[in-house]
């Protein structure tokens, strides 16, 4: 196994392929990636393979190192050669390999979706290509490939194909994509094809990876629970879970700007530099969707408050203070700035996605963070806000049912408030009980909550762990395959 700068040679050579990774985000898979990796190489050596998304094209400071370059080579796509160019850079302890080329370095990781189709391709048959250049330059290869998501799987599948790499699946969400096989016979991917993975004309990704998969994980308990029989089920003996974690070094209060004072004292400048008064403040900050997200519902509970259409919003609505930080879905957009001219002293709007250290200030001086997820396989917002001290209230979906303590579930334990999904009214009356809490200055018991929940985060999510739990799978990936055992602890 290759060196790492300065380290001493690792047990085991873990890659890792991903569309995601710091600083390229659109979600939580960078940050969810980006952060096993470096838990992982602090015992392991790690190596990450990304499209470069026109990454190399800007001045980019988020490297140990400059990027460099480490090899050309050819692929073929349908009846086209396309040459690739790899670099690779070092951050905090990972080797990244950046994979450039004209289709590549599209610097929209996603859209279109055509674009995006011939970039999951290219880097498909590019990822091979460079193993075998590692293997002829160093004399190593991986003992294990983990795949993030579907975007990877049919370059996992080549992988062990032609190296006989084992290779771990991890849904991070699952989305039931399909591609046509027309577009597999055109790029000369025709192998790939099997019955089993057909719905008509279209290939299920997802099915083939957890197939093909040596071991299948996804991010929470409670999400495979949910997902078992529609999905998970048919992949029973290989299957379990290992929870997220999150970087509570870099949530910490102690770096807020305003850190020395109290709470309420960071509250009422936060509610003044958004043009409102003191007063008890939710907050929510993620994409506005519907969908998954399920901010409609947390807009309707806001409107039934406001409106005293729940019991106790009398007493708590003239208190009561939400700001919405985040963007998306027009519609939605458009209902929170209705909302916010209807109910100006209460509500403020942003629509915009502001950086990690302004939407910690934010955390750091909220009573509340609102999760009213409809599903969520893990979630890093409620990790975020505990390890902040603002209390969250989500939805008892996925992951937040299995990292948020309920009060009345866990009354002297607890760390948030738990409601169904995709019903207002009992997101409303947690609101309005909470706000109550504080009304009766019950700020005793909220501290303890607060307190707690960063204790909580610590303790039981962090990436230490969850890297631990993966090494667990990895080792025995590469003797035998784990037995499942119905929803027993993580690794």
């Amino acid at each position: 196994m290759f060196k790492k700068q300065g380290r001493k040679v690792a047990i085991m050579l873990i890659s890792m392929a991903t569309f995601e990774h710091l600083p390229v985000r659109v979600g939580g898979l960078a940050e969810a990636v980006t952060s096993l990796g470096e838990a992982l190489s602090k015992s392991e050596e790690v190596m990450v393979f990304m499209p470069a998304h026109g990454l190399l094209r800007e001045e980019e400071e988020s490297f140990s190192s400059k990027p460099e370059k480490y090899c050309d080579f050819r692929i073929m796509v349908g009846d086209r050669i396309s040459p690739v160019t790899v670099y690779q850079v070092w951050r905090k302890g990972v080797r990244i390999f950046l994979f450039s080329s004209e289709v590549m370095d599209h610097p929209q990781v996603y859209q279109p979706r055509d674009m995006f189709v011939a970039k999951m391709v290219h880097f498909t048959k590019a990822v091979p290509g460079l193993i075998n250049i590692i293997l002829k330059k160093e004399n190593i290869k991986p003992d294990v490939i983990h795949i993030n998501d579907w975007h990877c799987v049919f370059a996992g599948s080549l992988v062990k194909k032609y190296f006989k790499i084992p290779f771990i699946f991890t849904i991070h969400r699952l989305c039931r994509e399909r591609i046509s096989v027309h577009e597999l016979n055109e790029v000369n991917l025709s192998e790939l094809v099997d019955p089993r993975y057909l719905e008509g004309d279209m290939f299920n990704i997802e099915k083939f990876g957890g197939h093909h998969c040596d071991h299948l994980t996804t991010v929470s308990y409670s999400y495979l629970n949910e997902e078992w029989r529609t999905f998970f089920s048919t992949f029973e003996g290989k299957t379990t879970y290992v929870w997220n974690g999150t970087d509570y070094t870099f949530w910490n209060p102690d770096f807020l700007k305003h850190a020395q004072l109290p709470r309420k004292e960071r509250r009422k400048l936060l509610l003044e530099e958004n043009g409102l008064e003191d007063g008890i403040l939710f907050f929510n900050v993620g994409r506005l969707d519907v969908e998954q997200k399920g901010i409609d519902i947390l807009l309707k509970a806001f409107e039934m408050i406001m409106n005293g259409e729940v019991p106790g919003s009398e007493r708590v609505r003239k208190e009561l203070r939400l700001i919405l930080l985040g963007s998306g879905d027009q519609y939605l957009e458009n209902e929170a700035r209705r909302l916010e001219r209807q109910f100006p002293y209460n509500m403020k709007s942003i629509i915009a996605y502001l950086g990690r250290e302004t939407t910690r200030e934010y955390y750091g001086a909220a009573d509340f963070c609102l999760i009213p997820s409809n599903f969520e396989p893990f979630g890093l917002v409620q990790l975020e806000a505990m390890c902040m001290g603002c209390i969250p209230i989500g939805s008892r979906v996925g992951g937040i049912n299995d990292t948020i303590l309920d009060l009345h579930d866990f009354p002297e334990e607890s760390t948030g408030r738990l409601v169904p999904p995709r019903n207002p009214a009992s997101l409303a009356r947690a609101m309005v009980e909470m706000a109550q809490m504080s009304l009766e200055d019950q700020e005793g018991q909220l501290d303890r909550m607060r307190r707690r929940g960063r204790e909580h985060v610590i303790k039981n999510f962090n990436w230490d762990k969850a890297a631990e739990r993966y090494i667990r799978v990895y080792k025995n990936m590469a003797t035998i395959k784990l037995p499942f055992v119905s929803y027993a602890e993580p690794y």
